[in-house]
């Protein structure tokens, strides 16, 4: 509430009270305009410190995410390659045990021995080989796709992990300053009051 100076008989007395009264506004005016600026900048960091807090938490997910995606590609990339191995394995089993036991893909049985037949078996085993070595090609190029695959999601799960500790650092800072300042209002209200 501000106080009203009643003019006196006297002009000094006037005087006074009117220096006296023109104190008290500017005090008064000085407190009113510092409020709301303390206020302003308060709710200001706040939000700011919730627009931070939910961009965390946004990140957090997402590298939860990429996470269990990362894992579930090393795990299908290993069962891959291992299936990769096995057919290899077996290809070569296959096309050593036909070429030298001159069998017949079909029925299991020894084929005959005329020059004819030699060649025509020689040629189904390597269509045969050609076919299969095609297919673990092909396979080969798959595992390969996918192994690239994951060092791409690797690598925006690290870019991810660098973003996030950026921010947390920089979120780290921020409640510093927000400190720093809330300080520094308290110190200047303090002033202000005294």
């Amino acid at each position: 509430m501000k106080k009203v100076a009643i003019p006196s008989q006297t002009g000094v007395t006037s005087k006074t009270a009117l220096a006296k009264n023109d104190t008290d506004n500017k005090k008064t005016l000085q407190r009113s305009l510092k409020a709301p600026t303390r206020y302003g900048q308060q709710n200001d960091l706040r939000e700011q410190n919730r627009i931070l807090t939910a961009t965390n938490e946004d990140l957090q997910r997402q590298l939860e995410e990429m996470k269990v995606t990362v894992s579930e590609l090393n795990h299908r990339c290993s069962d891959i390659q291992g299936e990769n191995r096995e057919i290899q394995k077996q290809l070569r089993d296959c096309h050593v045990l036909l070429v030298a036991e001159n069998l017949d893909p079909v029925s299991g049985e020894t084929l005959g021995q005329t020059a004819e037949q030699k060649e025509e078996q020689r040629k189904e085993i390597m269509t045969v080989s050609q076919n299969l070595l095609t297919e673990l090609k092909l396979f080969g190029e798959m595992a390969q796709e996918h192994a690239a695959n994951l060092q791409e999601v690797q690598n925006t799960m690290r870019d991810l992990t660098e973003n996030h500790e950026k921010l947390q650092q920089d979120r780290a800072l921020f409640n510093l300053d927000v400190e720093e300042m809330e300080r520094a209002l308290a110190e200047a209200e303090r002033l202000l009051i005294d």
